[in-house]
């Protein structure tokens, strides 16, 4: 099996998400993605953070027309807080799998935040979704400082290895400018008004 993996709080899953998985099912030919939903981000603040049990179900609406995006609890199942550990989680429980981690530009240049960053790398392969130019992004990323990381820029759809210590660079111009971030600033700014 290869499965893309897509972690984040999802408060709200969007669109943006559900784009980044279908490209990344169609471009690496992976057999499904698996969404997981984390409790709480480390590296963001759990204020008005809704359930993981709510935001899994807002998850499961807005992908319940893609059966290859997968939502799931696992790293509520495994009490994992830190990317790293979940991987290690997924890794010890799917033996045969290869995984590659999905991300956007904000997670690709913030990498080095991440809890043993270096170490993620050496256990998943990773597929960057850019909507610039990669070879710009490949020079300001945090994962340039290490030698044994491969670059590849994926220009169309193939059976690549996934295999730690290598990143994938997608470009992807149709991509909404769009985050949850952004998403929960415009719902808060309509509830202000609406008051």
């Amino acid at each position: 099996m290869r499965i893309g993996i897509l972690g984040g709080t999802f408060n709200p899953a969007h669109n943006g998400h559900v784009h980044i998985s279908k490209a990344a099912l169609k471009m690496l030919k992976l057999d499904a993605i698996w969404w997981l939903v984390t409790p709480q981000n480390p590296l963001k603040s759990g204020h008005n953070l809704p359930s993981v049990e709510a935001r899994i179900k807002q998850s499961h609406e807005l992908t319940e027309h893609n059966p290859k995006i997968i939502v799931t609890d696992m790293e509520q199942h495994f009490a994992t807080t830190y990317s790293y550990d979940s991987i290690k989680q997924l890794k010890k429980h799917y033996p045969n799998t290869s995984f590659v981690w999905i991300t956007g530009m904000d997670n690709a240049n913030n990498l080095h935040l991440w809890h043993n960053w270096k170490e993620l790398l050496g256990e998943i392969c990773m597929l960057h979704i850019a909507r610039d130019e990669p070879i710009g992004l490949v020079k300001n990323s945090p994962a340039r400082i290490i030698a044994s990381q491969k670059h590849i820029n994926l220009t169309h759809a193939s059976n690549a290895e996934l295999i730690p210590n290598t990143t994938y660079w997608l470009l992807q111009e149709a991509v909404d400018d769009i985050s949850s971030t952004k998403i929960r600033e415009i719902t808060l700014i309509k509830d202000k008004k609406s008051i």
